[in-house]
């Protein structure tokens, strides 16, 4: 298998090798202060593929979701990548940082509807970044370098 997992002293899932999920299933919102996973070394080359659905909009900053070495803001490592809702709307809110800027970020340029499914996908490869929903390009950026990191933690909304 390309991917093998070991339970952590805190029995986080820890991914050992490449960090891939091919198919569909349904996520639920980590436990408070409890990442979801933990990469080990991850390549700093990905694709981040979900489908989300709007439900409503929330007065504060609402994450759904975070790779991050620790903290949700501005260092490098501390979104990579990193996906909320911008307060009061469905607006998304993309940081996919980089050595010289850890808050390497996209808003996009329209909300979602409430109650309809998108595709959302983000792109790191080279020196390019791009964002797409429902399989169309929204956004495309040049991209900084990235120094390989580890212990990446995954939470899925708010850590």
């Amino acid at each position: 298998s390309d991917i093998s997992f070991t339970e952590a002293v805190d029995n986080t899932p820890t991914f050992m090798s490449d960090y891939f999920y091919v198919g569909s299933r349904q996520i639920t919102k980590s436990v408070e202060g409890k990442p979801d996973a933990v990469v080990i070394s991850p390549p700093t080359d990905y694709s981040l593929r979900f489908t989300i659905e709007p439900r409503a909009d929330a007065d504060d900053w609402r994450s759904i979701i975070l790779f991050t070495t620790g903290g949700d803001c501005c260092k490098y490592g501390q979104g990579v990548p990193g996906i909320w809702f911008h307060p009061g709307t469905t607006k998304l809110y993309i940081v996919t940082g980089d050595d010289s800027n850890g808050d390497n970020n996209y808003d996009l340029p329209y909300e979602l509807d409430l109650h309809k499914k998108y595709a959302i996908e983000v792109h790191v490869f080279g020196s390019k970044t791009s964002v797409y929903v429902n399989g169309a390009l929204v956004s495309q950026r040049t991209i900084g370098t990235r120094a390989p990191l580890d212990q990446v933690k995954v939470y899925i909304g708010d850590p």
